[in-house]
């Protein structure tokens, strides 16, 4: 598995969440995109004109090149969300800033969810238990990241960031 570490700096992210409980992610997360952002939204993408404040902010800030999975007591929020742009945040869309610091950075190609599920497993039982917690990495946050090509080719890139203490 191929890993790059980088320095970012603070990230503040626009979108929308939903909490989920861990085992229910790779269920769930595909599904929250097809009903929350795919079925919903599906009319914006053909026309490219905003009717909403939501619809505005989702174009302005390219809401859905970023999903955030952020750990909480019982399990984890999954947030569909794009880099915020500034301007208004319209009901129904949050904020959420990650602070400056070193990130692992991990890319994986095919189409969506497989890819991106694939990737997944392969951080979580390969890098974390081994490098990821010789970096520092807690687990406790990961960014996904996504292509505007199409999601169903074998082509499509996708990558996921995890924050990390430095190398060692």
């Amino acid at each position: 598995m191929n890993v790059n570490y980088e320095t970012k700096p603070a990230l503040t992210f626009i979108g929308f969440h939903t909490e989920m409980k861990p085992d229910e992610g790779y269920v769930k997360c595909p599904e929250f995109w097809d009903k929350e952002y795919n079925q919903k939204y599906a009319h914006l993408w053909q026309t490219m004109t905003p009717q909403t404040p939501v619809e505005k902010a989702l174009l302005d800030n390219v809401i859905g090149t970023y999903a955030l999975c952020v750990d909480r007591e019982d399990g984890f929020s999954y947030w569909i969300a794009g880099l915020y742009q500034g301007g208004d945040v319209p009901a129904g869309l949050e904020l959420f800033t990650c602070p400056a610091g070193d990130w692992a950075v991990f890319q994986a190609q095919g189409p969506l969810p497989e890819s991106m599920q694939t990737l997944n497993k392969a951080i979580w039982q390969e890098w974390f238990p081994q490098e990821g917690k010789a970096h520092g990495a807690d687990g406790k946050m990961m960014v996904e990241v996504y292509s505007a090509n199409n999601p169903q080719s074998p082509d499509y890139t996708c990558g996921i960031w995890m924050p990390v203490c430095g190398q060692s």
